[in-house]
């Protein structure tokens, strides 16, 4: 048998892979490894004293918020009221009476906006913290516009028709106001009267305040359907209808200036057509007479 070990193969035979390639490999020593019981009691003092923090955190706190809200420093001692002119002391007292004596921050805000809001004579209210020791509160109070008169009585009405109050004998002298007469009217206080004719209304006043030369408290507007809209003012009445007031009030100052200069005593003059406008006369002799609306096409 042929031994090979000492078998020599010639340079040329010879093949790149079969040589031998020497590398340095550096080795560290590996750190020991700690012992389980170790690590876990390490997370478990870790655990513990995190939960240590967390409670001594929460019993301060607690100690704290319990120190505040016992605090004679922030129990409200008073309310700052601006904006009131019509709300008396007992109504007063009914919004802001229930803050005397709580904690600042314990009151309830928004319950009291509701309160106060509850009043007719209240359109809008704002209620805040004035720290330490007072709230502050600005009431913008409804303004009375007119006295509503239905089979039900008659009431205060504002500007937008929202009924305030019922009308009061003692108190009539401080509201020198139109009156607006509508016999169907549901009515309820803090709410806007619904009658469908009340909205014309209200804007056939606003037309007469502007114009000018009517004494608001005498006038008397009966509103019973939008068609039928009427002034009563001075022992006349003149049938207005609805739409376009600024223009029949117009009209209905020259045909006034000229039943004046004619010296005519006038049961009612109606406006309610485009096209003319139709004088009653009181005068026994006269009769009814019909004036073509100037810049109108017959």
């Amino acid at each position: 048998m042929r031994d090979y070990k000492n078998v020599k193969v010639p340079r040329r035979d010879r093949s790149a892979r079969n040589r031998v390639t020497v590398k340095r490999a550096v080795v560290r020593r590996a750190a020991p490894r700690q012992g389980v019981a170790t690590g876990q009691i390490k997370t478990v003092m870790v655990a513990l004293l995190a939960a240590v923090v967390i409670a001594a955190g929460s019993w301060l706190g607690w100690q704290a918020y319990r120190t505040v809200m016992r605090a004679e420093l922030f129990q409200i001692a008073g309310v700052d009221v601006r904006g009131v002119k019509q709300l008396d002391e007992g109504e007063l007292k009914k919004i802001a009476g229930a803050f005397t004596g709580e904690n600042i921050f314990r009151v309830d805000l928004d319950a009291a906006v509701r309160r106060a809001q509850a009043n007719p004579w209240i359109k809008s209210v704002s209620i805040s913290r004035s720290l330490p020791n007072r709230v502050s509160m600005v009431v913008t109070e409804r303004t009375p516009h007119a006295f509503l008169e239905t089979v039900a009585g008659r009431f205060l009405i504002d500007s937008e028709g929202v009924v305030i109050e019922r009308y009061a004998k003692e108190t009539a002298g401080a509201w020198p106001l139109p009156t607006i007469a509508i016999r169907d009217c549901r009515v309820r206080f803090g709410e806007q009267a619904s009658a469908e004719a009340l909205g014309e209304a209200l804007k056939l006043l606003s037309e007469i305040a502007g114009h000018g030369g009517w004494r608001l408290e005498d006038v008397y507007i009966r509103a019973n359907t939008p068609e039928s809209l009427a002034i009563v003012y001075a022992d006349h009445e003149f049938k207005i209808g609805s739409t376009r007031y600024a223009e029949k009030l117009r009209r209905l100052s020259e045909v006034m200036a000229d039943v004046k200069q004619r010296d005519l005593q006038v049961a009612y003059v109606d406006l309610r057509s485009d096209r003319q406008v139709a004088v009653l006369s009181k005068n026994a002799s006269s009769k009814s007479k019909t004036v073509k609306s100037r810049g109108k096409k017959s």
